[in-house]
């Protein structure tokens, strides 16, 4: 990535199934260490679920694109229904080859970016749990952990975690 100029654009729908593809492929290799070949393959299974294309289009999502046209990481927001002054983080994936080199900050940023500019000055973000120690070095802190149920019966550890 060094010395690479990515463009930072909004999801498209011919993005979908590169986007999904990306997002299930980070997950898969970057959660092993915290969640179990189920967990892996229970979230695997949502990203890859028809309904899940509803999400991508309607969450504010960015996509990093790379000058030969590869998408490298995906990050959004959305409001938060209870929370109105509060915008979640959403979809955050880099490709695992470009895992460690700051862009999934750089889309963590972009995000927040794009909320603040929508008037939204406090975030939160559920976690999968793989990804505390990530986002506490963003400035998010834990204030619930929970469990998030998926079709296949596994539910898989999250963590509510806020900033602002």
């Amino acid at each position: 990535m060094s010395g690479e100029t990515l463009l930072l654009r909004p999801i498209c729908e011919a993005d979908l199934d590169a986007v999904r593809k990306l997002q299930a492929d980070s997950f898969a290799a970057l959660a092993g260490d915290t969640h179990s070949p189920a967990q892996i393959a229970a979230h695997v299974a949502l990203i890859m679920a028809p309904d899940y294309v509803g999400e991508l289009l309607s969450n504010n999502i960015l996509v990093a694109e790379a000058p030969d046209g590869a998408l490298v990481a995906t990050a959004g927001w959305c409001r938060v229904p209870d929370d109105p002054a509060a915008a979640r983080l959403r979809k955050v994936f880099v490709a695992p080859d470009r895992a460690g080199q700051g862009l999934g900050r750089r889309m963590c940023e972009a995000a927040e970016d794009a909320a603040r500019a929508a008037g939204f000055r406090r975030f939160r973000v559920r976690a999968n749990a793989n990804a505390e120690i990530f986002y506490a070095k963003l400035g998010y802190r834990p204030v619930e952990r929970g469990e998030m149920p998926t079709a296949a019966g596994v539910a898989l550890p999250t963590v509510i975690m806020v900033k602002g």
